[in-house]
């Protein structure tokens, strides 16, 4: 019976090959991109799934007023680790303020190494790693050690035993010496990407965050250490928290007394941190949602394209049917044998899709950043997804088909009375209407975000980042070369101007502190964001001055206690810009008072991306090259290349034990929205399939309409209708649909594009148009679809339709 099934099924393949193939197409379309989208997916869930204990691993948030952030004070994580006894473990884990990359030298080698940090000894009793060399317990107890992973150990030593060498790293600070105890081996995907992780208690770490006496005893300030705790087995979260408050309270009220602040923690669950972080507007979950509601809509077309086709061919199968039944085939005999046939095309399309996704598969990697492939993680996801997508496409697409065409009454076939429901035409409107306001929709997201984009490059960010070249100072010995780099640049025709800087715009600001004025008080202080620089920077960068005046280049007298502040830090101490000018402003700690003077207001400048809101921020003239991080030079368009080619040199005789390197400001700045540019190509791209498929579709019933009509239509034309009337009469039906689809998709994608955009503090307006647009691109589309097959059949002879009447 199976056989004979699988035979019938084949033969009405070949019997209609257009729309079998156009059934095949779009299924095997929407399978592949479904199977795509699946693996993006599962490549995104995996993110710490390895970790052991996970449900018990957590890492703590703090807040203080507007700062929320994941770092906490130097003190916490151990206090609590020995005060609190359903703490099994903590560890903290920092990852060097303003330093990306880490310079590493051993023999002759010299490089750059990203993702270098600092940790604990107890790190490998909170988060997983596999120590393929090493003792987990002991590698990160003694100063100057560090734990490498395997593939940083393959670059330093090639084959050679890595254990007891000794290689220098600066971590943004002085070089220091470091014997390696450990080597480890990443073993899942991490929101905690390490190459290498040095000691917490080396000599080079008091250096490279500036400490002073009793940093490690501070409770109030310096939030910037990531801290993770691993609760013992059943432990209550809630529980936990509520405890780290109190202890909180027995050690650090004082200091927050003092500051005039408040501060609490709460905790959150490793497993949140890459997909689910409490922390972002719009976490990455979000864009997840996105890209699996693309898949199931993309497939659903699919299957509605199959459903279409099916219950319009009706008529052609209704005779087999009437006489199967009059055979004594009962009914569910025939739905088994019509979802049966429904299986053999979808495992067809199934066999064509796998190809599809191989091929696809390296364009795909490119289109999101990620290196997917099949191997021994995935391909058993994959292998169930593909079971999955077989049983539910095949059961979507072939149920309502099944049931219906089973529902024929063989006395009304055989007799030559049988007529389609109108019930069958409702539906098949209604999965057209269906269809395309699920392409509309997307449509309108894709110009959405696209134009969020476009908005996020050309906003004025209140600085000029063009032919703006930023040189990193990451090692103690660059820092001290600035003056000579300064001087030596200076003197180049192809660069206008040079400064220094601590934080480059799109760079995180860890410098931050409370102020308050005249009259006011420390409870009501106003955190803002300090930026050291040089003099001349606000020039270089194009930052407008709107009261006061600019650092004149006095570092001794400027640089003591006088402060440039922005619009918006003027607007929250209460000033206008030009009354600010010559105010004092005051900051507390240490049990002391200190008073600054406001000697200019600068317009506000967005030094965070544009998800940020513009905070108050404040410039102070640096009393030493230590401070900076960055060099910025101004070049001249003309001769660019000639310039990058005098800075490199300069560079090497300057600095010549530190790579040279640079980059373009602008570049920078726009790699901050590189996440979106992602989601932006998936959703543009799988939005072009979606419309296809659907147009696959549309040209399938208009194919089928063009043939269930072709004598009506030659007897129109024989009665003196026009080719441009009878496609006008072909195509009126499916622009009704369209527009249907059009009314409907407006609110959705209005829905879903403003609750998209309420990540971003600032973002493009949705207008009208946009909408207008998506659906004028969607009745265009399926205009030029369904006009093809009218046309062909406007254009007919009508003596074809009619010789046999």
């Amino acid at each position: 019976m199976i056989f004979n099934y699988i035979k019938i099924a084949f033969r009405n393949l070949t019997r209609n090959k257009v729309y079998s193939l156009i059934n095949v197409l779009g299924l095997s379309l929407g399978i592949g991109c479904c199977l795509l989208l699946s693996l993006y997916i599962q490549d995104e869930l995996s993110y710490d799934k390895h970790q052991k204990g996970l449900d018990n691993l957590y890492t703590i948030v703090t807040n203080m007023g507007e700062f929320v952030n994941a770092t906490t004070s130097p003190p916490v994580a151990l206090t609590m680790r020995d005060e609190i006894p359903e703490i099994e473990s903590a560890v903290r884990i920092i990852n060097p303020p303003g330093v990306s990359l880490n310079l590493i030298k051993y023999e002759d080698k010299l490089f750059y190494e990203t993702n270098g940090f600092i940790a604990d000894s107890s790190l490998f009793e909170v988060l997983t790693y596999d120590l393929i060399k090493g003792n987990a317990k002991k590698a990160l107890v003694d100063a100057n050690s560090v734990v490498i992973n395997e593939s940083l150990s393959k670059k330093i030593f090639g084959n050679d035993q890595p254990l007891d060498k000794i290689i220098s790293i600066s971590q943004g600070g002085v070089e220091i010496n470091f014997k390696v105890t450990g080597v480890f081996r990443e073993i899942g995907k991490s929101h905690l990407e390490a190459n290498f992780f040095t000691s917490m208690t080396s000599e080079g770490f008091a250096t490279l965050i500036r400490t002073e006496p009793g940093f490690y005893d501070e409770w109030g300030g310096q939030n910037f250490i990531p801290a993770y705790i691993k609760l013992v087995s059943g432990a209550d979260k809630d529980v936990v928290t509520k405890k780290i408050n109190e202890v909180f309270q027995k050690y650090g009220a004082k200091d927050m007394k003092e500051m005039g602040r408040e501060k609490s923690f709460s905790l959150m669950p490793v497993r949140d941190i890459y997909l689910r972080s409490q922390l972002e507007e719009n976490p990455r979950i979000v864009y997840l949602y996105v890209i699996a509601s693309i898949a199931v809509f993309i497939l659903l077309i699919a299957c509605i394209n199959f459903m279409n086709l099916s219950t319009a061919k009706a008529t052609k199968r209704a005779a087999e049917i009437g006489i199967r039944k009059v055979m004594g085939a009962v009914r569910s005999s025939l739905v088994r044998q019509i979802l049966g046939e429904a299986m053999v095309i979808v495992l067809i399309s199934i066999l064509i899709s796998i190809v599809l996704v191989q091929l696809a598969l390296p364009m795909f990697n490119g289109l999101t950043g990620k290196t997917i492939s099949f191997d021994t993680e995935n391909i058993a996801f994959f292998l169930l997804a593909l079971v999955g997508i077989a049983i539910v496409t095949g059961i979507v697409a072939g149920s309502y088909p099944a049931f219906y065409l089973s529902s024929f009454q063989p006395a009304e076939v055989l007799k030559g009375k049988f007529k389609m429901s109108n019930s069958s035409g409702w539906l098949r409107q209604s999965l057209v209407v269906f269809q395309f306001m699920i392409a509309i929709t997307l449509v309108c997201g894709m110009i959405v975000i696209s134009r969020q984009l476009t908005f996020m490059q050309n906003k004025d960010l209140g600085f000029d980042s063009h032919t703006k070249i930023v040189l990193p100072l990451r090692t103690e010995n660059a820092r001290r070369s600035y003056d000579g780099l300064q001087r030596e640049l200076q003197m180049e025709s192809a660069i206008k101007n040079v400064t220094g800087t601590q934080y480059v715009p799109g760079a995180s600001v860890w410098n931050d502190q409370f102020f308050y004025p005249d009259g006011g008080k420390k409870e009501t202080a106003i955190d803002n964001y300090r930026v050291v620089v040089d003099f001349g920077y606000m020039r270089l960068m194009g930052i407008k001055l709107l009261a006061g005046q600019d650092f004149t280049g006095n570092r001794q007298l400027e640089s003591d206690h006088r402060f440039i502040i922005n619009r918006t830090s003027a607007e929250k101490f209460g000033f206008t810009p030009e009354g600010a000018v010559g105010q004092h402003i005051y900051a507390e700690g240490n049990g002391k008072k200190y008073s600054y003077e406001i000697i200019g207001v600068m317009e506000d400048y967005h030094q965070q991306n544009l998800k940020e809101v513009i905070r108050p921020l404040m410039f102070q003239l640096a009393d030493s090259t230590d401070y900076f991080s960055f060099v910025v030079a101004d070049v001249s368009t003309e001769n660019f290349k000639e310039a990058v080619s005098s800075i490199g040199k300069i560079w090497n005789e300057q600095v010549s034990d530190t790579p040279f390197e640079y980059s373009f400001l602008d570049e920078s700045l726009q790699k901050q929205y590189d996440e979106d540019r992602k989601v932006s190509n998936i959703i543009s791209s799988f939005t072009i399939i979606a419309m296809l498929i659907s147009c696959l579709g549309l040209y399938g019933l208009s194919s089928y309409m063009a043939e269930r009509r072709f004598k009506e239509i030659g007897v129109r034309k024989i009665m003196g209708a026009s080719v441009k009337q009878i496609v006008g009469m072909m195509s009126k039906e499916f622009i009704k649909l369209v527009l249907v689809a059009f009314i409907i998709s407006v609110p959705l994608a209005w829905y879903g594009m403003t609750a998209w955009l309420s990540g971003f503090a600032y973002k493009t307006d949705i207008d009208f148009f946009i909408f207008v647009y998506a659906g004028t691109a969607a009745l265009l589309v399926a205009l030029l679809t369904v006009s093809f097959e009218s046309l062909k059949a406007a254009i007919a002879n009508p003596v074809e339709s009619l010789r046999n009447e």
